[in-house]
């Protein structure tokens, strides 16, 4: 049945309309996709090809291919927020992409607090070891950017204000603050914890954090973390299919 299928598919896709070509393509890819035990998305989603966040990601970098899922969800929900008052914030910034994802969805310039150790993750605790010997364990130091690399990454951005250093030593900077969007993306239980502890009480009321982290075994930390802070705070994480969790106040 699969081969009669197969045979179908690629008669029409050599004399075919371009659509059944793309059909044919798709077919071939699903069951190599499943062959591996895993998938891939639906052809007729359009968010990879959104002009708006496409142009977004190729001011950041002009050789940006498709967008990915988790960016594109950063942009949305940063749109969404843009009436909010208060400052954005992020931990944990590598070489910047998210934070300009942020700055350039909010469209204003209001500060963009920038908290990394720009040396890499911290180190991990006994919450962050995978669940499984299949998922390989972070190492401290990893995912290091230098800071001037993140700086000069985001020098279109006037509004983007950096803080070297561990979380969450300087975060009493911003103490006086209020925030109307914090992106955590630190991997680790520990600085999860600390970030949202100091940050949740600081959003404007339908203020949002989100983690990076939350949905990925390499992270189980982070989850924690996350989890713990929401029951604190009588919220539940809304866990978002591209691995994002969000806590809305």
């Amino acid at each position: 049945m699969q081969l009669r299928k197969l045979m179908r598919y690629g008669y029409r896709s050599l004399i075919g309309e371009p659509h059944e070509k793309r059909d044919f393509a798709f077919y071939v890819m699903n069951q190599f996709a499943k062959w591996l035990d895993m998938r891939i998305y639906n052809k007729h989603t359009n968010w990879q090809d959104d002009p708006e966040v496409l142009a977004v990601m190729r001011r950041f970098d002009p050789h940006y291919p498709r967008i990915k899922e988790r960016q594109f969800f950063l942009y949305n929900l940063a749109r969404s927020l843009r009436h909010l008052p208060g400052d954005s914030a992020e931990c944990g910034a590598l070489d910047g992409a998210s934070s300009h994802v942020i700055m350039s969805a909010l469209g204003d310039d209001r500060p963009h607090h920038i908290f990394d150790s720009f040396s890499g993750l911290s180190q991990p605790s006994e919450h962050d070891i995978p669940k499984t010997e299949a998922v390989r364990a972070l190492q401290a130091g990893e995912f290091a950017s230098p800071l001037e690399n993140t700086r000069r990454n985001l020098a279109a951005h006037a509004q983007a204000v950096f803080y070297e250093g561990w979380i969450p030593e300087r975060f009493g900077e911003v103490a006086d603050k209020r925030f109307r969007l914090v992106s955590i993306d630190v991997d680790f239980y520990e600085p999860t914890r600390d970030s949202v502890r100091f940050f949740y009480p600081r959003l404007v009321p339908g203020g949002a954090i989100i983690c990076d982290d939350y949905g990925f075994n390499t992270c189980p930390g982070a989850r924690k973390a996350m989890d713990e802070a929401a029951e604190c705070f009588g919220r539940q994480v809304v866990h978002v299919p591209t691995g994002q969790g969000l806590l809305i106040k």
